[in-house]
């Protein structure tokens, strides 16, 4: 069986090499087959289909996503500083001004905190390409392997090395590439070394002295797991409190004490009869305990025993409460109050009303223009609230067909209708449980879906298409839309007591055309956004320029904004006229998403065309019904039949490869069948919408 493939992408080489060489040193090699990259060789390496790409920043995730695969996943990576190199910190004056030089901003601040954390107070200066000047009564620079960056008039420079994965990066790799027995013990065990080799590079006059005691002391505090050590006399040297908690002793009164004179004596015994350099599995009192044991030695010499140990449901714990993220990772709102970038007093009132909304739990209506920003504001309401830990669940109305967003909202139970799963499925509504419900584009609800609606905001509950069992929601609703509601309501079109409903705490988001003191401050911060994705310089806009993007009404409102913004980045090098925005010029400007509608329609007709609607939708359904999971062709035969369309082998083989040609699927090697695409859970949304 091939192993899993792992790409570490990095903006640095040398970054790049001492990650790859630190999952070597933990054997991750084992498991899968490592390569690394630079953000540079992206232009011409390609990264294969199906590789698991750990970024080493969200920067770099960023910078890379243009170049890697549609359908490659993600993992941005959790660092942390190699404790063995830090040392020569301890030994500066506490409170020393001290620079700290990385190559990008978040480097540094991610270096600052760990720092922090550590208790190594110094006050920190931070130094990457683009801050302005340092101080140059600063001599001392601390960088995380980024020599280069170091200003000439620093004089002492402390290299802390390159910024290691976390364990938990270590793990989600485990858990992304689904490793069946996942080795707990073994990875833990291998990523500790680090710590050992501080321990064991520390020679007996540092560990006598008090302020690199202290330095230690908080190090080993924060340590995931209980550790004691102790000296070849059996006198406990260094013991955290997580240990000293579970052994049931006070960690100050310890230090001196002899290990199998104080705490349980059964504990004692179980750790001498460990063999040294072993992971074990161990129940001592009743409980059982993972236990790493390692020999120190300092100058040649075995100065004494390090233990490390936790209890294993902790393990459990953590598996469990990472299978609960991954589950609600897609429902996670990414946005709050501080990223509505705002220079008028109307928004400013609008964000300081909101605050006090969300700590209601009522019904809020957005009422807003296409584009000003509806569901941004949404997700920094959730963001604010007392369900900010819960999820944040949006459904557009108007992406979806009737018989679709019944089943998408509701859920259905098993054989409900034709092409359900046999085990049914729960619902968006279900799913938002504890957290917030985002009723998108409310006014292209249909009547049936109004009515639905009403009864779960007045009877708090729902139930399933084709159940009978009645399921009770602790769910908050913010709805939005574009359209006059009170119209619809005249015009029939939308029920009277659903609007009262809904509209409880109404909040209207003006149009970017009537708050243009905006559009000044929006463009320098869509030009920063966009360049760092790019990777590009910020072009210089002219006053010509400015203003007429000033004297624009904007229709599409800050989502046409930005769009221009991404259209200019992309055809001018560095000056921004007039003559170069495309509402100046005459260019149609059409935004990704028209331009993404267009390519379906036509997709859409050369398959109506060519007489296989039917089959390619109802294949689509079946593989888009499946999750992640592919489908070999005998069970999609099976699934089409249930469906009411029967094919011949040969007949469904010749549909995948013209719909792999279109792009809708993948067609793995082997058995490992078929999957659809981004790209066709679009096409089967676009079907759906024209009800066709």
């Amino acid at each position: 069986m091939s192993k899993k493939r792992i790409a570490i992408v990095g903006y640095e080489e040398c970054t790049v090499e001492a990650i790859v060489r630190q999952l070597h040193e933990i054997r991750l090699h084992e498991y899968f087959d490592i390569e690394g990259f630079v953000i540079s060789e992206l232009y011409e390496k390609k990264i294969d289909p199906g590789t698991l790409v750990v970024a080493t920043s969200a920067i770099v995730e960023i910078m890379a996503k243009p170049y890697l695969p549609a359908e490659a996943e993600v993992i941005v990576a959790k660092r942390m500083i190699n404790f063995a190199n830090i040392r020569e910190l301890f030994q500066l004056r506490q409170g020393m001004k001290v620079l700290v030089v990385s190559n990008m901003k978040e480097a540094v601040d991610e270096t600052i905190k760990i720092l922090k954390e550590l208790g190594i107070r110094l006050e920190y200066a931070p130094y990457y390409p683009g801050a302005p000047k340092p101080d140059a009564a600063i001599k001392v620079a601390i960088t995380p392997g980024d020599i280069n960056h170091v200003p000439d008039t620093i004089e002492t420079v402390i290299n802390v090395g390159v910024r290691f994965l976390d364990i938990s990066t270590i793990i989600e790799i485990f858990h992304k590439c689904a490793i069946p027995d996942m080795p707990y013990n073994l990875l833990s065990a291998r990523y500790l070394n680090s710590l050992l080799s501080v321990t064991s590079q520390l020679s007996d006059e540092i560990f006598t002295t008090k302020m690199l005691r202290n330095s230690l002391e908080q190090v080993v505090e924060h340590v995931d797991e209980a550790l004691i050590l102790y000296t070849e006399e059996r006198n406990i040297q260094f013991i955290n409190k997580k240990a000293a908690d579970i052994l049931g002793i006070d960690e100050r009164e310890a230090v001196g004490q002899k290990i199998d004179g104080i705490g349980k004596p059964s504990f004692f015994r179980a750790i001498r009869s460990i063999e040294e350099g072993l992971d074990v599995f161990k129940e001592i009192d009743h409980v059982t305990y993972y236990i790493r044991k390692q020999m120190i030695h300092v100058d040649g010499r075995i100065f004494g025993t390090l233990v490390l140990f936790r209890e294993a449901n902790e393990i459990q714990k953590l598996e469990h409460r990472y299978r609960e993220q991954t589950k609600r990772k897609h429902f996670v709102a990414k946005y709050s109050f501080k990223d509505m970038v705002t220079a008028s007093d109307s928004i400013r009132s609008i964000i300081r009303i909101a605050k006090k909304l969300a700590k209601s739990d009522s019904t809020i209506l957005i009422l807003g223009e296409t584009g000003t920003g509806k569901e941004v504001l949404a997700q920094s309401i959730h963001r604010a609230s007392a369900r900010r830990d819960y999820p944040f669940v949006g459904v557009n109305f108007s992406a979806f067909s009737e018989s679709l967003l019944e089943s998408e909202l509701f859920g259905y139970e098993g054989g409900a209708f034709t092409g359900a799963r046999k085990s049914g499925k729960s619902g968006l509504f279900e799913q938002a449980h504890k957290g917030t419900m985002f009723l998108d584009e409310i006014g292209d609800a249909s009547p049936a879906i109004q009515l639905r609606l009403l009864r779960v905001l007045q009877e708090k509950e729902i139930m399933r298409v084709g159940g009978e069992q009645v399921i009770p929601l602790d769910v908050r609703i913010i709805a939005a839309t574009n359209r006059d509601l009170e119209r619809l309501i005249e015009e029939g079109r939308f029920r009277q007591d659903l609007f009262y409903r809904l509209n409880v705490l109404p909040i209207y988001l003006p149009p970017l055309r009537e708050r243009k003191e905006d559009i000044v401050l929006l463009t320098d911060c869509f030009v920063r956004q966009l360049c760092a994705e790019l990777g590009r310089r910020p072009p210089r806009f002219s006053e010509r320029a400015m203003k007429a993007m000033r004297d624009y009404h904007w229709p599409g409102n800050v989502r046409q904004l930005r769009n221009v913004i991404e259209y200019l980045l992309h055809v001018v090098e560095d000056d921004v006229d007039a003559e170069h925005l495309p509402f100046v010029s005459g260019i149609r400007f059409v935004n990704a998403q028209d331009r993404s509608s267009d390519r379906l329609k036509s997709l859409f007709d050369e398959i109506k065309q060519k007489g296989f609607l039917d089959d390619v939708t109802t294949i689509l359904s079946a593989l888009n019904d499946g999750g992640e999971a592919s489908a070999g062709r005998p069970a999609l035969l099976q699934s089409l039949s249930e469906r009411g369309i029967r094919l011949t082998d040969q007949q469904l083989r010749y549909r995948q490869n013209l719909m792999r040609e279109w792009g809708l699927i993948k067609i793995h090697r082997g058995r490992k069948g078929s999957t659809i695409t981004e790209k066709g859970k679009a096409f089967l949304q676009y079907v759906g919408k024209r009800g066709t």
